[in-house]
This record gives C-alpha cells, sequence and structure tokens, in this order.
C-alpha cells in the first residue's frame, strides 16, 4: 500500500467512526485488515462486530440494556485502537519516514527495566563522587569519560520512549519511575516527556498521555513545562475520541482545579500564537536590519576615526554621532522594535541560529531537547565551563540555540574565543540584571520556561534535517482554542479575552473575531463589536463588519471611532448617502479633522453634488499645509463641473509637483474639453508612457471615463479618432 492509500483509510475510519457510522467502519477496517498476516486484529474485529450485532439487535427487539452505551463507547475506542495497531504495524513495515525508518532497527530490542536504568544512573554518579579522591588531571579524564556515558544514555532513553509501542501497565510504571527518579531530576524526565510528545504525534497511547497528565503536577518546573506543552498537542491532535477516555477526563477535572494551570495552559497558546511571528521577524532581520547595518559601514568609517578609538582618553567614551547615524538610517526604530519583541517572548534568535545546527550534535534527534548543561569537551578547560555556565543560567537562548553558541565558540582561535566569552559574558549579565525583577514573579519563570521549551521545538520542526518526515505542529490545524478539549481550560472570559487580544495584535484577524464573536455570547459590549468590526474589515467582509459597527453604535451612540467606520463602510459598499451622514456626524464631533472634510468632499463627489464637494477641497485646500491632497479632487470637480480653467490651473500644479500617469490622463481630457486637441494628445501620450507603456491599462482607464467626455460635450463620434490619433504617436 501507498502511504496516500494508507492515510486515506485512517481519515475515512476516523470520519466514520466520528459520524458513528460502524457498519461502514467495519467493513473498512476489513478491507485494511487484509493487508495484514495479523490474525489476531482480524479476530478482534470480527468479535467486535458480533457484540455489535448482538447490542443492534437487543435494541430494535425493544430490550433494555442499562450498559448499551458503555458496550457501545467500547467498541467505539477498540474500533479506534484495531485502525491505530493496523497502522503503525503497516508503516513500520513499509513507510520510510524516520520513525518508522528506526522503529525497523528499534523493533526487536528489548528496553531495559526502570530498575536496571536506575542502577545504571546510580553507577554514574556513584563513579562521579569517587572521582573526587583523584588527582586533578585523573579527574577530568574520568569525568569526561562518564558524562559521555551519561549523554549516550540520555540518547538510548529517548529513543527507547520516542519509537515504542503503545505501552502496558508495566511499561507506564517503568517510565513514571524515571520521570520521578531523585539522582537526575532534569535532564533524563525532559527527555522521556520529549519522547512521549513525538511518540503521541504519531501513535495515540492513552498510558502515555496519563503520563504527561502525572509529570504536569512533578516538582520540577522544567519537567512540568514540558508535560504542559505535551497535553495541549496531544489534546489538539486526538480531540475527537477523548470522550471515550475517562480516565483522562478525570486527570484534566484535577489540573483544572489548579488556577496555575489554567495560566500556564494560556500561556502555551499565547507562546504558539507567538510561534508564528518568527519567520516574520526573520525576514525583518534578513530584508531589513542587515541590509541597513551593510550599508552603514562606510559610514561609520568616515565618521568614527580610527585614532580616535585608539586613544586612551576617550578609549570610554561612546560617539554620540553613532546614535545619530542610528536614528537618520532608522535603524533606531528597528533595533527598539526587535528589543521589545524579544521582551514580550519572541524568537528575534530563531535567525541567528538557522545555520549553526549543522555540528554533528545535532545528528541525534534527542539532542534537539537535551536541556543544556555543560558538555563533556568542556571538562577541563576553565574557560570553556565558564562560558558553559552563563549559558545554563541565561534566560535570553533556549536549549538547542544554547548548544550551537557553545559548539560555534569552541571551534574559534583561542583569541577570538576569549573575546567572545568575554562579549557575551558581560551582554548576558546585562541582560540578566534587565529582567531580574521580572523575573523575581513565579509567573515570569513559568513564561521563561515555556518560551525556551517551544522555540526548541520550533527548532526542530524547521531546522532538522528530515523535517518533512514529521508534521509540523507549528502549521497544524484547529489552532488550540478551536478544540472543544482545550476549550474547556480557558473558557473563562478572562483567557478567551487575553487569547483573542494577542491574536488582534498579531494582525490575525480571523481567529481574533473568531473569539470576539464567542466572547459576544456571553456579553454584549461595544468595544468587542467595534474589534470584531474591525477584523472582518480587514478580511474585506464589509457588510459583515457594518453589522458590528452598527451594534457598537447601539451601545455607544457617540463614539467618533465607530462613526467613522460606519461611514467607511457605507462608502466602500457604494452607498455615498449613507456614507454622507455618519460623517457629517462626525464632523459634528471633530470640525477641525481635514481627513473628514476630504470624506466628505468624496460623498458629494459620488452623489454628483460637485459644488458641494468643491466647497468641502476648497476648505481642504485652505487650512491644510499638505496642499497637494486638495488639488486632485479640486481639479476633478472643476472638470466635472465645467471651471476647464480652474481645473487645468490645479492640474498644471500637480504636474509641477509629483504627477502620475492618471494625473496626465486627466489633465488630457480638461484640454480636450477645451477644444485643444494636440495638448489633449501629448498628455495622454505621456499618461500611456507613465503606465508602463501599457496599452490595455490605458485603454481600460480611458474607456472608463468616456461618459465624463460625452457631459464635457466631447461627441462621441469623435472619440475613436483621438484614439487613433495617439496610437500613430506613440
Amino acid at each position: 500500500m501507498t502511504k496516500q492509500e494508507i492515510k486515506k483509510y485512517s481519515d475515512q475510519t476516523n470520519s466514520l467512526l466520528q459520524e458513528k457510522k460502524l457498519s461502514s467502519a467495519f467493513s473498512l477496517l476489513a478491507a485494511l485488515l487484509s493487508h495484514l498476516q495479523n490474525w489476531q486484529l482480524q479476530e478482534r474485529l470480527s468479535s467486535l462486530e458480533d457484540t455489535y450485532k448482538m447490542m443492534l439487535k437487543y435494541y430494535t427487539e425493544g430490550i433494555q440494556d442499562p450498559e448499551r452505551e458503555k458496550v457501545y463507547n467500547n467498541i467505539l475506542k477498540s474500533l479506534y485502537q484495531v485502525k491505530d495497531q493496523a497502522i503503525l504495524q503497516i508503516n513500520t513495515s513499509n513507510d520510510n519516514s524516520l520513525f518508522y525508518e528506526k522503529r525497523r532497527s528499534y523493533h526487536y530490542f528489548i528496553p531495559e527495566t526502570s530498575e536496571q536504568l536506575i542502577a545504571s544512573i546510580e553507577d554514574i554518579y556513584g563513579k562521579i563522587a569517587l572521582l573526587s579522591l583523584l588527582n586533578e588531571e585523573e579527574k577530568n579524564t574520568g569525568l569526561k569519560d562518564l558524562e559521555r556515558q551519561k549523554e549516550v544514555l540520555s540518547q538510548k532513553i529517548f529513543n527507547q520512549v520516542w519509537l515504542s509501542d503503545p505501552w502496558t501497565d508495566e511499561d507506564k510504571e517503568r517510565w513514571s519511575n524515571l520521570i520521578n527518579n531523585k539522582l537526575e531530576p532534569v535532564v533524563l524526565p525532559s527527555l522521556i516527556l520529549s519522547g512521549i510528545t513525538l511518540n503521541l504525534q504519531e501513535v495515540f497511547d492513552e498510558k502515555k498521555a496519563i503520563t504527561l497528565f502525572e509529570a504536569a503536577l512533578n516538582e520540577n518546573e522544567d519537567v512540568k513545562e514540558r508535560a504542559l506543552t505535551g497535553i495541549v498537542l496531544f489534546l489538539r491532535k486526538y480531540n475527537n475520541r477523548l470522550y471515550l477516555y475517562p480516565s483522562i477526563d478525570a486527570r484534566l477535572k484535577q489540573l483544572m482545579e489548579d488556577p496555575k494551570f489554567i495560566y500556564r495552559i494560556r500561556h502555551i497558546i499565547l507562546q504558539f500564537i507567538l510561534s508564528r511571528e518568527t519567520e516574520k521577524i526573520t525576514r525583518k532581520i534578513k530584508d531589513e536590519l542587515l541590509p541597513e547595518m551593510m550599508k552603514m559601514g562606510p559610514e561609520i568609517g568616515n565618521k568614527i576615526k580610527l585614532d580616535e578609538l585608539m586613544n586612551d582618553a576617550g578609549m570610554d567614551d561612546k560617539n554620540p554621532e553613532w546614535q545619530n547615524i542610528l536614528e537618520e538610517t532608522g535603524l533606531k526604530d528597528k533595533l527598539q522594535e526587535l528589543t521589545e519583541l524579544q521582551m514580550e517572548g519572541a524568537d528575534v534568535m530563531h535567525s541567528s541560529f538557522i545555520h549553526l545546527k549543522n555540528y554533528s550534535f545535532f545528528n541525534e534527534i534527542a539532542n534537539w531537547f537535551l536541556p543544556f548543561s555543560i558538555p563533556s569537551d568542556a571538562i577541563g578547560n576553565k574557560e570553556m565551563t565558564n562560558l558553559a555556565s552563563v549559558l545554563t543560567k541565561s534566560s535570553m537562548l533556549c536549549n538547542s540555540d544554547k548548544y550551537s553558541f557553545y559548539f560555534s565558540i569552541s571551534q574559534m582561535p583561542e583569541s577570538y574565543r576569549k573575546m567572545m566569552t568575554g562579549q557575551f559574558s558581560a551582554e548576558n549579565e546585562a541582560m540578566q540584571s534587565a529582567l531580574q525583577e521580572e523575573l523575581k514573579d513565579d509567573s515570569k519563570q513559568i513564561n521563561s520556561r515555556t518560551r525556551q521549551y517551544i522555540q526548541d521545538l520550533y527548532r526542530f520542526y524547521k531546522l532538522y534535517p528530515r523535517k518533512k518526515d514529521f508534521e509540523d505542529i507549528f502549521e497544524a490545524k484547529p489552532e488550540f482554542y478551536q478544540v472543544p478539549a482545550i476549550q474547556e481550560l480557558i473558557n473563562d472570559g478572562e483567557s478567551l479575552f487575553i487569547i483573542g487580544e494577542y491574536y488582534f495584535s498579531k494582525n490575525y484577524f480571523a481567529e481574533a473575531a473568531d473569539i470576539f464573536d464567542s466572547l459576544l455570547t456571553e456579553e454584549n459590549n461595544d468595544i468587542l463589536y467595534q474589534k470584531k468590526g474591525y477584523c472582518l474589515q480587514m478580511m474585506d467582509k464589509l457588510e459583515e463588519a457594518l453589522e458590528c459597527y452598527q451594534k457598537a453604535e447601539l451601545l455607544n451612540a457617540n463614539s467618533p471611532w465607530t462613526i467613522k467606520k460606519l461611514a467607511y463602510c457605507y462608502r466602500m459598499l457604494k452607498n455615498p448617502k449613507e456614507a454622507l451622514h455618519y460623517y457629517k456626524k462626525a464632523e459634528q464631533l471633530n470640525p477641525d479633522n481635514l481627513a473628514l472634510q476630504l470624506s466628505i468632499g468624496h460623498c458629494f463627489l459620488e452623489l454628483k453634488d460637485y459644488d458641494q464637494a468643491l466647497k468641502c477641497y476648497f476648505k481642504v485646500e485652505y487650512l491644510t499645509k499638505n496642499k497637494e491632497k486638495a488639488w486632485r479632487p479640486i481639479g476633478w470637480c472643476s472638470f466635472l463641473v465645467g471651471k476647464y480653467e480652474q481645473a487645468m490651473d490645479y492640474y498644471n500644479r500637480i504636474i509641477e509637483s509629483n504627477p502620475n500617469s492618471t494625473d496626465y490622463l486627466n489633465a488630457g481630457h480638461v484640454q480636450l474639453a477645451m477644444g485643444n486637441i494636440r495638448k489633449a494628445i501629448f498628455l495622454y501620450r505621456t499618461s500611456w508612457e507613465n503606465s508602463n507603456n501599457s496599452h490595455k491599462e490605458f485603454l481600460e482607464i480611458f474607456s472608463k471615463d468616456i461618459p465624463d467626455l460625452i457631459n464635457a460635450g466631447i461627441k462621441e463620434k469623435d472619440i475613436p479618432f483621438i484614439l487613433d490619433s495617439l496610437m500613430y504617436e506613440m
């Protein structure tokens, strides 16, 4: 079977089970199992169908059965399991994606018991304790070797979890013991939980899910955050079948009793929303910031003299001209924006580390999720040990980037290495100092850990060489807030409002509108209607936006913002009469607003009340410093009312200032109406040349103006002569 055929079987079976069409689901699963030599699964499917037929027989005969719903749900759950096992077996035999490729090599591997693994850990730590009796050189040699053993053990444990079959009760107990071990309370539990999270993205497993829920109560905050992130991803992946598992529902209800749990889930969702900004930030740095910095190079060289830098007296003084250069190029604002984004939790470092994931360290999939600790090769090297210690404490970088940074520094020549380690230590201390007050709050610590782990996940799903072998969790749908199981966790008004505002602030208008709509079912609020209307307007759903603005007006009739938005929507919907009503209302609240005067003029223009339109435009011209704003509408209105000399006066001003192809076209119309055919053709030709010499584009615009030309006295039969004369001159 091809990969597409297997996926089709899986998707169709899921749909049939969700729609409760069990008869068709049995037939489809029988066809799927025909591709397997697995008599146990076939017998199980046959037995389930017999049970279902018997249940239907009792039902049609009117026999009351208080256990019917329970039996039915067990059949549904079992059919999901049969489908899962069949797909897993087929893919393990045939699929070439990394998960199944590695499963084939681990297929007959019997994992060690938790007791054996803990014994291995105890042995390593026991030997580490004995090293204190040795001299420095022997101690470092022994410590390096033991740290390498720990690294190999960590990778082995991750792979055993990631590639495992659905767990038995014994499996769950084994791995739960390791998660709760006291000897290695961070690294091994973190890797186990990441392995569970990746495994659950491939295969449903109730026991692994329960392990995540239990780990969400772990004392260690890093372990807790990984478990919670895994839970959110699991709930989204398998929402449609969760009702069949009362044990999972019970665990969720238990966690929901803790207000901090809701806060943590909310923050995980916000961090995933923020991750959507990462590619935008990367492009901004690549396309805007770096080119500007490259252009600054020669300028800084000219303004900052080398001898000034070498002068001892001025060594501690920063040249004020540097700040001027930053301001003149616009870099200051861009750098400030990036700083603010970083403080918010945005992933501004991703672009810096994209090309630093090629070290052999990242060949091991476990290492993409490994909490940062001092690497074995740093032992005995005071400089690199100090760097690793600084990185361990840093909240600036995620774990994956810390390893990238460490390896890139370790491969530098000694002089550069010393300079970079010193510089990073100083910058990190400054950053830590700036964040000190913020991080005193335990909730902010939660934020930092969540951010780092989700950034680790982002690096893996976006940069791992075989990333296409994995379903990208950052592209998967639906959005978390749309998942019923997660909705239960964040259905309080505060959580929904915060998530909606986050989408809104990042211009994800469809999602924001969806959440504002949910909030409006609980509360009539003019601000919510305004924001929902704005989202719909930005999605070009003007009629729906108008409806929201109307509701906002009913709740707050004197909001200038709402009134202006109503006017705008009516105008865009080609209803200038209603638009004018609201612009006039807005004018009463803000009589000196020249933008409103322009809009009122445009409404009069669309209503063909050209005299009133001109009054508005002349008022704008008189009161504004930027008089060009009013010249174009004055010129066009003057033409429409037959004031050709006045119209030409304004078009001449425009042509001397900053003309475009439409300005030349309109000026040509005026000259034509004045009987100056040669001048008109000259202006038409100039318009043509300024519209990328596009014959089609010019004729389309010209054709729309023909009714106005006829109203100006141009004979319709003469228009082809004018156009052909123009053609001969081109």
